[in-house]
């Protein structure tokens, strides 16, 4: 994923538009014509060989390089603002220019451009951006390898892949429980079946534990986790919001029992 500066298609624009206003005459000096020639020559290269859209662009390519070849004919040899320039020569560089701008529109209006919405008061950017603020701002720092998960669950949400991020989630919020397992077993061995039910039923034998903690993450895992991982099941995106609203209110709870994590090498830096 690449973000990209919608500004940039308009500067594009604006940049290579004048040259349908360039002075056309016997009289016509380099000097009148070279700046807007060199400023629409830069972006229509730059645009085809280092942009983001470089690798993407197809059906304006043999445009663009066209109007480059044209606009250089012109500006490869300036040395004397004075000189003037033929009539023949800019009628080329307009008609380059007009066969540019309906190949790039042509190409632009095929291209794979998507809006990502809002998720319920989740905005896009902090999704992609920042997705740990979907979860209290110590996780970080306490349960560092949930981190990998957190983000992965935010892009999943933005582009509206419920069961991904429901899946994320749940992956998340099991690494703050192993975490709080071994905080209120005093660093018990833990269960080698990686399972929420699994972790609350021991907790509840051993008779440690929120009891608070131990019922929510057994009705998440009930009404979620479960149903989640079955081929036939397809959450919804208010169903994967629900999700993250149950999994933040009970890894709150649990990270309120546990210390901040020492850092290893092994540490997640997400």
């Amino acid at each position: 994923m690449i973000r990209i500066s919608l500004p940039y298609i308009l500067q594009l624009s604006e940049s290579t538009e004048a040259l349908s206003r360039l002075p056309q005459g016997p009289g016509t000096k380099l000097g009148d014509i070279l700046l807007p020639l060199i400023v629409a020559e830069n972006a229509t290269s730059s645009f085809i060989r280092s942009s983001v859209f470089a690798n993407s662009v197809r059906s304006c390519r043999q445009s663009a390089e066209g109007l480059v070849a044209t606009i250089s004919e012109i500006t490869r040899d300036a040395r004397d603002y004075d000189t003037l320039v033929n009539e023949f020569n800019i009628y080329q560089v307009k008609t380059a220019y007009g066969q540019f701008k309906i190949a790039l529109q042509a190409e632009l209006g095929v291209s794979p451009a998507f809006f990502v919405t809002q998720k319920g008061s989740h905005d896009t950017l902090s999704l992609l951006d920042a997705p740990e603020t979907m979860f209290p701002s110590e996780l970080r720092g306490k349960v560092p390898e949930a981190m990998f998960d957190v983000h992965e669950a935010g892009k999943a949400l933005a582009y509206d892949l419920p069961t991904a991020c429901g899946f994320h989630v749940f992956r998340a919020t099991e690494s703050v429980l192993r975490r709080y397992y071994s905080s209120v077993t005093g660093n018990s061995p833990r269960p080698k079946v990686r399972s929420i039910v699994i972790y609350v039923t021991t907790m509840r034998q051993k008779k440690v534990g929120d009891e608070r903690i131990l019922s929510t993450l057994e009705q998440m895992a009930k009404l979620h986790r479960n149903p989640l991982i079955h081929p036939e099941a397809a959450p919804s995106l208010d169903e994967a919001l629900t999700i993250v609203g149950m999994a933040r209110s009970v890894i709150s709870a649990m990270l309120t029992t546990l210390a901040s994590a020492p850092p290893t090498t092994n540490t997640a830096m997400q």
